[in-house]
């Protein structure tokens, strides 16, 4: 049943600009920064494909990080995060969407992954070794499954989350903690393959055992960053101010600060350990990563996603100070966008960082149509659980 401090659907729908205009200026923005991407994929495809999938990367980061956000609430039955689980909700429904822009990948599969090239594969040892697993067909239909499984999360746990704010049926939330306990293990698996198939493959010849806690450590500062950006932009035009309090963006930021430590170990390790082994099939990645100007991205990147917010963001008050805060998650998104330019690029501009407008225009086609679809999707349903059971214990959340 519903919490005792109850909320009218009408009080937390979007409406105004957020609901109307920005969707539209998003779809058309995204619309025509694809169109221009056809362009650039024509002129020069191998460096685009590569430009395409630091965005693509980007975009799925997020929405996994979002989903991920849902299955910990869940799994741990938080009450806190009640009145401001609806973002993630929403982002995560995504995923179909990402299916639709994973095509390009696919198309440019032979731009992108050396591995496609059969002539070179019959000269290579270690790459016929891996072509029972690295092959085409396989690769799609495992991202068939990648996607299929994290579909069905997607729609299982928002669909329950939006039935309850008509029902009301308490047993919903009981059903989803239930389920959180083998979802999170699929999306663990789905993820950590994911991630190794479209990003780690790229360079046949290496592997990192912790690639894909790397970058589900990103997806998990992107995703909060973003979730406390969006809550920021609600409150400034009126949403939620008396139900999302300067209490809830605190424990946003305690995850986005904890989640950015954990980024940092995980990178960190993954260097040292590779380091310290000294093994050539494990090190060329790193030379080639510290090699010209990426050398410089490499310390921008300890400096500027570790060292800053480290320092900056520990305070309660930093978290508490909505201006601060958001220029924070600002911080951290664009320095999630480096992580993963520096991670792709370097394939295909070896001598140092070369940016240009075929590296922006995908990105902002791809945002334009995410955050429009997004707008619209949140537009339509209610910006809370209002009949969530633990309704009554977020909108009085107190930290400690």
């Amino acid at each position: 049943m519903a919490g005792k401090k109850s909320i009218d659907q009408q009080d937390v729908m979007l409406k105004g600009p957020l609901a109307d205009l920005f969707p539209k200026v998003s779809f058309a923005v995204g619309a025509i920064a694809l169109l221009a991407s056809v362009f650039f994929a024509v002129s020069d495809s191998h460096h685009f494909y590569y430009s395409y999938l630091v965005a693509f990367c980007f975009f799925m980061t997020l929405t996994l990080g979002s989903m991920f956000f849902v299955l910990m609430q869940h799994i741990s039955r938080a009450g806190w995060s009640v009145a401001v689980r609806r973002i993630p909700e929403t982002l995560m429904q995504n995923i179909p969407l990402m299916v639709v822009f994973f095509i390009p990948v696919l198309i440019g599969a032979h731009d992108l992954y050396h591995w496609t090239h059969l002539e070179d594969v019959a000269k290579d040892h270690l790459l016929r070794v891996k072509y029972p697993y690295l092959n085409m067909t396989f690769f799609t239909i495992r991202a068939v499954i990648f996607f299929g499984a994290w579909t069905w999360i997607a729609r299982k746990f928002y669909k329950a989350s939006v039935d309850q704010d008509e029902s009301g049926e308490g047993g919903l939330t009981l059903n989803l903690q239930k389920s959180a306990t083998f979802s999170i293990i699929i999306f663990a698996l789905t993820l950590t393959f994911a991630f190794i198939d479209w990003v780690m493959s790229i360079t046949p010849h290496w592997y990192s055992t912790i690639f894909g806690v790397y970058f589900f450590a990103g997806s998990m500062v992107v995703a909060f960053a973003v979730l406390g950006l969006v809550m920021i932009l609600l409150r400034r035009y009126g949403y939620l101010k008396n139900i999302v309090t300067l209490e809830h963006y605190q424990d946003i930021g305690k995850f986005l600060y904890g989640f950015n430590i954990f980024w940092s170990y995980i990178a960190f390790s993954q260097y040292f350990l590779i380091w310290y082994a000294n093994v050539p099939e494990e090190t060329v990645w790193f030379t080639e990563h510290f090699n010209g100007s990426w050398n410089t991205v490499a310390a921008l990147l300890a400096i500027g996603h570790f060292g800053i917010p480290f320092v900056i963001f520990m305070s309660r008050h930093a978290k508490r100070n909505l201006k601060f805060h958001a220029a924070v998650a600002t911080w951290l998104i664009f320095m999630h966008i480096v992580d993963l330019y520096w991670i792709i690029m370097p394939n295909v501009s070896k001598s140092g960082i070369h940016v240009t407008l075929m590296d922006i225009v995908p990105f902002i086609g791809i945002g334009g149509i995410y955050f429009g679809v997004f707008l619209n999707r949140l537009k339509s349903k209610a910006l809370v659980s209002i009949k969530d059971p633990r309704l009554d214990e977020s909108l009085s959340f107190h930290n400690h």
